[in-house]
């Protein structure tokens, strides 16, 4: 395995530097960060485009990105066309957090369990949703005064409302990495791990039935409760994963669509 040079995409403090600078595989360690980093480079940039001309000149060969906020605005697009390994999903597979509509039609597609929804609540709260929206309501006045803030805000969006009953059992966020053909799910200690396998391996399968293209971390929202995980949401910032390997060298595995060796 050769030593890397990394960039840590943020806009404040990366809250995962050490971490990265702990790896033996480390060679030198820029962020974008806007606060200077004891042992990191800063590197400034005003477009993706600059970001990836800078890369190409710093030789850097693994983007992390902490921030969401630029992975939905499709930075893993622009790293993607000048062939620079960012880990972060593709435009596309960011809808599983953008639209509830999208994520919930792979969901069910591929069997992965969502929260029940309801149309008339007998029990409180409830979860209202939309594409981008998730509100708590405590009565049917409440769900009625959402409903009406969203058609204001956005009729369109309204066409997408729908009520999902509120679980209260204990919830995780659970981090996986997809290699383009793999994927390797981090430990979640307090969560059943044979649950945990079973939804990873429907995850891969979502994931490999759409032909998702796109090498990056994909955290799922979970709630165990009666004995079954349901997928609440995602996201898609890095995030310290729990897990026993070097992560650069992990890293390198799933540059060269390896993450089955680590399985």
């Amino acid at each position: 395995m050769q030593s890397l040079n990394v960039l840590i995409v943020c806009k404040n403090s990366s809250k995962y530097l050490e971490y990265i600078k702990s790896s033996k595989f480390l060679s030198k360690v820029y962020t974008t960060s806007n606060i200077e980093q004891e042992g990191a480079v800063t590197v400034n940039f005003n477009t993706f485009q600059e970001l990836c001309e800078k890369c190409r000149a710093l030789q850097i060969d693994i983007v992390l990105v902490e921030e969401e906020q630029w992975i939905l605005e499709g930075i893993a697009d622009v790293m993607r066309k000048n062939y620079i390994n960012c880990f972060a999903p593709t435009s596309r597979w960011t809808n599983l957090a953008l639209y509830n509509s999208f994520a919930n039609r792979l969901l069910e597609k591929y069997e992965i369990d969502i929260p029940p929804q309801t149309l008339l609540p007998t029990e409180f709260p409830v979860l209202v949703k939309a594409d981008g929206i998730i509100r708590k309501a405590n009565s049917l006045q409440e769900i009625i005064s959402i409903k009406k803030e969203i058609f204001e805000t956005s009729p369109e969006i309204a066409k997408t409302v729908y009520l999902e009953e509120y679980l209260h059992n204990k919830k995780y966020i659970v981090s996986s990495l997809f290699d383009g053909n793999s994927i390797y799910t981090f430990s979640n200690k307090n969560l059943s791990q044979i649950l945990l396998k079973e939804y990873s391996t429907k995850l891969e399968q979502l994931l490999k039935g759409e032909k998702a293209d796109f090498v990056g971390f994909i955290n799922s929202y979970l709630i165990e409760e009666n004995g079954k995980i349901y997928n609440t949401g995602f996201s898609f910032e890095f995030l310290k994963p729990d897990c026993e390997f070097d992560i650069l060298y992990i890293l390198q595995l799933a540059i060269y669509q390896k993450l089955n060796e680590l399985n």
